[in-house]
């Protein structure tokens, strides 16, 4: 094999490597909820602290993220992933597990387990916003990682912003400002 042919295959190696598909976020579920802020009244399984049975749940978390790769990522995907979780921990590890779901009834959960924005939070944050800005507040969200960001509508030809806000000693504060092209 000639020295260009070799370089053509090494440069494809580093290409594809660079684009790899990377894991779904959701096979660290219980650490990453673990480091969203929590609601106050927000309960997780105590189980999932146990430093014994760490190795358990990072295990059944990359299991689960494996058996529900091909659902739909929709408001219903964690609720199949947890599922999947619950099943996997309880056959292979005989952790009988509760959900997220199961020990808060009352609180709305996204695509990835982070928390929806509830109206008491939409209330005190949407204020918070209009002080800075006279655009319209489309959109409060949460992400799977837990950091909450108010879209607001563009002006003509304006870019569009979303105002990082967080929960700091009971008060929301704008924490960064994202500013995203048309």
């Amino acid at each position: 094999m000639s020295p260009r042919v070799i370089v053509l295959f090494a440069a494809a190696a580093i290409s594809s490597a660079a684009y790899a598909i990377q894991p779904d976020p959701i096979y660290r579920e219980t650490i990453i909820r673990h480091a969203r802020q929590q609601a106050a009244d927000e309960k997780f399984d105590a189980q999932e602290n146990d430093p014994k049975l760490r190795a358990a749940f990072a295990a059944a978390d990359a299991a689960a993220e494996r058996r529900v790769g091909n659902v739909k990522r929709d408001d219903k995907f964690i609720f199949h992933f947890w599922a999947a979780k619950k099943k996997i921990l309880q056959q292979q590890f005989g952790i009988d597990w509760k959900t997220p779901a199961e020990l808060n009834p009352h609180i709305t959960y996204g695509d990835y387990g982070q928390r929806q924005i509830s109206e008491k939070e939409k209330r005190e944050i949407t204020p918070l916003v209009r002080r800075r800005t006279a655009n319209l507040i489309r959109d409060i969200e949460r992400d799977y990682d837990g950091k909450v960001r108010v879209w607001t509508d563009p002006g003509v030809g304006d870019e569009k912003v979303a105002y990082v806000v967080s929960l700091q000693k009971g008060r929301w504060k704008i924490i960064d400002i994202e500013h995203w092209l048309p």
